[in-house]
Order: C-alpha cells, then structure tokens, then sequence
C-alpha cells in the first residue's frame, strides 16, 4: 500500500490538509512523514496518537484526518504555546535566530489558528490539542493510564528537553506502538535516539 501513494484517498486527503497549514522558520512536518504516520495509524488501527510539539498543526492534523476517516480513535497535541518553552539554547548556529522567531511569534494566536484550523476540518472529535508543557501532561496521561500507539517528539529540541520527553512517553507507548523522532540529525536530539 506504502508505494500506492499516488492513488491512495488518504495521500489526498493528508495533500489537502497541508495545503491549508504554512511552512516557516518555526517548523513543518513533510508531507511524506505527515503521510507516513497517517497511513500507520490507518494500517495498525491505531486509536490514540500523540504529536508532542504542535506549532501550526502539521503533522497533528493529519493523523487527525486518519483518525477521523479510517479509525474513530483522537491524535492529542501537545503544546505549551509558550515563547519561554520554545526557546532553545543547544544548537549554537541558530539560538539568535531561534531568539528572534520567538520575539516575533504570537503564541496566542497561533493557537487560536490551530483550534480554528481545528474546526474548519471537522476534526472535533478526533483532536484534542492540550496547552501544557510535554512533562506536566505526560504525568496527566500516565494518570489516567492512557497509552499510545504512535508518539511524535517534536517539541523543543535542547538536549535535556528531548531526553525528558522519551523518558516520560516511552513507557506511554502501547506494545507495538510507534516512537517517531523528529530532527534526529541535530547533534541536540541524537543523544535522545541513542
């Protein structure tokens, strides 16, 4: 099914959603990824995934759709919306630039944009976008004994902030399930995947 992707409805169905969602400086899931973890979600009838880090909404919203078209079940978002929580100060290359995106990012409003976007695709009940920092949800999740069959670490990418994440998610993570990793090629997030 994977090499079909051309005359799959979700590969359409994941195109249109993106379309809708902008690529910046702040991130932007690629439609093959964002494809890639629709289609698990859909193959392994997945019923709960988790995008930690959700920004605009691009790779949220697309699990969402599968979620919503393929198998009844929620993708849960987390993010703080939060320029402190944002801020990075491992990969020295960018921290200024990082810096300067946050003094000129609205988090308010990119939130509102997301719960708007939200609506628009009818994704009510198959997205719930919480406004935490990854740590203090994860210990709401760990609570109510919720597991997931796909988790996205796509939060802040500081060292320290990416190890916390695998530690408090990983055992969040159904038998079987999927951990997916984003920009595992920044020397801040491999000691993670290591």
């Amino acid at each position: 099914e994977w090499d079909r992707a051309d005359t799959d409805p979700l590969h359409e169905t994941v195109q249109n959603v993106l379309g809708q969602i902008p690529v910046d400086f702040g991130g932007g899931c690629p439609p093959k990824k964002a494809y890639a973890m629709s289609w698990l979600i859909r193959a392994e009838q997945i019923r709960a995934s988790l995008d930690i880090g959700v920004y605009r909404g691009r790779s949220l919203m697309p699990q969402a759709v599968a979620h919503r078209d393929y198998t009844g079940g929620v993708a849960y978002g987390v993010d703080p919306y939060s320029s402190a929580e944002a801020m990075q100060y491992d990969n020295e290359a960018l921290r200024e630039r990082i810096r300067e995106f946050i003094d000129r990012t609205d988090f308010q409003q990119m939130h509102d944009e997301v719960l708007a976007l939200q609506g628009r695709l009818a994704l009510g009940e198959h997205c719930r976008v919480v406004r935490k920092t990854s740590e203090k949800a994860a210990v709401d999740f760990a609570a109510r004994n919720m597991r997931f069959g796909l988790i996205h670490v796509d939060g802040n990418h500081d060292t320290a902030k990416v190890l916390r994440d695998v530690e408090l998610y990983f055992p969040l993570l159904r038998r079987g399930g999927f951990l997916v990793m984003d920009d595992v090629s920044w020397s801040s997030v491999k000691p993670a995947l290591d």
